[in-house]
């Protein structure tokens, strides 16, 4: 039983043992490998046998989490990165003669396995020994002369990682390969992030942008939900979510964001004009006035923010059932309503903007104006024989007179766009309502002309 005993204690330290001997063949191994490297004359036996113990060595207990040991597996993982690489690069000195473009090639075709896994290496590190990690960023930042020959060589590979990360991401983006870009982009950012302590917000975002050209809803709001996270937003980060959110059919998200977006961001018109669409899709009118006066505010020369406000205006002072559209009755402002649409609408041309802007803006200024003559129209034709002769007259006098203001309007319209057959329709029935016989058939011949 002694024996046993004995026997039993003399193995747990010989085991230790034997798995450090397994970091140290990596370690001597690997040298072997980097050795025959720098002759010109890689071989592949070393790095094999390297991987091997190190593998072994990270299957055990005692050597799994020695941050020591996740050193050597990034180096001996760059290594086959490298190798590989340089396999590729061969490949294509028949076919690309052009060095620069042979390289960008080479990054997007190599596989990223080994890529990867010493990148995640660099991570474990930090997880398990941030004091060590600290000091290989200070050989970053500093200088290595302080190090020694393991830490320089790791210092080394970081580097690479993080320069070779971001060379993938552009390769695959000239590729048009988005989707991959945009985890380079993401892994680029985060790299230089872990290792020099700064939030590189160029790589983050080109990350964001990757993912929304890949069209990728998952990583479109996972990486901006990331800068947002991290407080190195823009707009856009807001903008993309909030698209990808109405992409998905979740409306809910989308305004949750985008009102995050309008508080992060108050003065930017992109968050500013979303919102405002959102408001009129969801048939808040008050707050997109609210909205539309603070853009004309800031952008007084945009004759888009005065010609919506002047149809959620006229939309408000001439309701309809959105059932049927019939026209329901007049609401008690309709005075005010009907004044602000009509300010709205002026402005909007009076800015001069495009030929579609002031068309709009004309054409719905006379139909506002055509509308409200045939409204009076129609409520004379509805009075009682008592109630006629007292208000008859009045409304038949107000309904041409609101038939009159709306024909030059229109005839400014048609002056933009002189084909266009509804302005033509429009002021010929006017022209012949008004007494105007001689306008109403030359507008008739106009439209026969243009079938």
């Amino acid at each position: 039983m002694k024996k046993i005993s004995i026997l039993a204690v003399a193995i747990i330290p010989f085991f230790g043992v034997a798995q450090k001997s397994k970091v140290q063949t990596a370690w001597r191994s690997l040298n072997d490998y980097e050795t025959t490297v720098k002759d010109g004359k890689p071989d592949l036996v070393y790095l094999n046998k390297a991987k091997d113990a190190i593998d072994l060595a990270l299957a055990n207990e005692e050597t799994k989490n020695q941050a020591k040991t996740h050193a050597y597996k990034a180096r001996i993982s760059y290594a086959f990165y490298q190798y590989n690489l340089a396999q590729e690069l061969k490949k294509l000195e028949a076919t690309t003669p052009d060095k620069n473009e042979r390289a960008m090639l080479a990054y997007g075709n190599t596989p990223l396995t080994d890529f990867e896994a010493a990148s995640e290496e660099l991570s474990k590190i930090q997880e398990l020994d941030p004091k060590f990690m600290e000091t290989i960023k200070e050989g970053l930042t500093k200088g290595t002369a302080m190090l020694g020959e393991d830490d320089v060589k790791l210092v080394a590979v970081a580097m690479q990682l993080k320069m070779e990360s971001g060379n993938i991401a552009s390769g695959k983006y000239k590729a048009k390969k988005y989707d991959e870009a945009a985890d380079y982009f993401y892994k680029t950012g985060f790299m230089n992030t872990l290792l020099y302590k700064v939030k590189d917000t160029a790589n983050f975002y080109n990350a964001a942008v990757s993912a929304g050209k890949a069209k990728n809803t998952v990583k479109i709001l996972d990486y901006n939900k990331k800068m947002i996270d991290s407080k190195i937003a823009s707009p856009y980060n807001y903008e993309s979510m909030f698209n990808a959110y109405i992409s998905k059919g979740d409306s809910t998200a989308a305004m949750d964001i985008l009102k995050k977006g309008r508080t992060a961001f108050p003065n930017d018109m992109g968050l500013l004009n979303n919102e405002t669409n959102q408001f009129l899709a969801k048939g808040k009118q008050q707050e997109a006035l609210a909205n539309l006066k603070a853009a004309s505010e800031k952008d007084p020369g945009n004759a888009l923010f005065f010609l919506v406000a002047g149809n959620i205006y006229d939309n408000m002072a001439n309701p309809k059932d959105k059932t049927t559209g019939k026209d329901l009755d007049k609401p008690a402002n309709f005075d005010d309503l009907f004044k602000n649409a009509e300010t709205n609408y002026a402005k909007a041309a009076e800015l001069k903007p495009s030929t579609e802007l002031l068309y709009n803006s004309l054409y719905n200024l006379g139909a506002m104006y055509n509308n409200y003559g045939g409204y009076l129209q129609t409520k004379a034709s509805n009075l009682t024989i008592a109630e006629a002769a007292k208000k008859g007259k009045e409304l038949e006098t107000k309904s041409q007179e609101y038939y009159k203001k709306a024909i030059p309007h229109l005839e400014q319209a048609l002056s933009v766009k002189p084909d266009d057959k509804a302005t033509m329709s429009a002021l010929r029935k006017l022209y012949l309502m008004t007494g105007n016989e001689a306008k109403g058939k030359e507008m008739n011949e106009k439209l026969k002309a243009g079938k």
